[in-house]
């Protein structure tokens, strides 16, 4: 197994943003938010965290007795917790709507389960050009990676 495939990232109770300043920052709300903390940022990268559990919505019929978070709600957590790496450097970040626009190279490695926590890691690729955010992003479970895609997201004033 290759290192991309790999990712341990050892952190504490500490962290960045828990999910009442996520709810603060990003325009989604319940039950459309896809991220629970964030751990880490830097300039370039984000590292934030899913809790999957048995009482998420989508589980209600994807699928009846065998729940799987669907792979089109692992890409959203990539770009609500990539959207968080511009948003956290703005003042008054509700004034912005971050629209995914484009999903590349989308591989869903492995079945994420109601008890899973993923451990995101987004990485940007360009520098922010003309409102638009080129990212990559990660999705591992028990440090094995789950999902990985790139995307470019929108940034636009509202």
């Amino acid at each position: 197994m290759n290192k991309k495939n790999k990712f341990v990232f050892k952190h504490t109770n500490k962290y960045v943003y828990d999910i009442n300043n996520i709810m603060k920052i990003i325009s989604q709300k319940y039950p459309f938010i896809y991220v629970d903390k964030i751990l880490k940022i830097t300039d370039k990268n984000i590292i934030g965290i899913k809790n999957v559990t048995i009482n998420e919505h989508f589980f209600i019929g994807h699928f009846p007795n065998k729940p799987i978070m669907p792979g089109v709600l692992q890409i959203e957590a990539i770009a609500q917790i990539g959207g968080l790496l511009f948003l956290n450097k703005i003042k008054n970040p509700k004034s912005y709507f971050l629209y995914l626009i484009k999903i590349e190279e989308a591989k869903f490695k492995k079945k994420i389960i109601p008890g899973d926590t993923i451990l995101f890691k987004i990485n940007l690729l360009k520098n922010i050009k003309k409102g638009i955010l080129n990212l990559q992003g990660m999705g591992y479970v028990n440090t094995i990676l789950a999902v990985e895609a790139k995307i470019i997201i929108k940034i636009v004033k509202n």
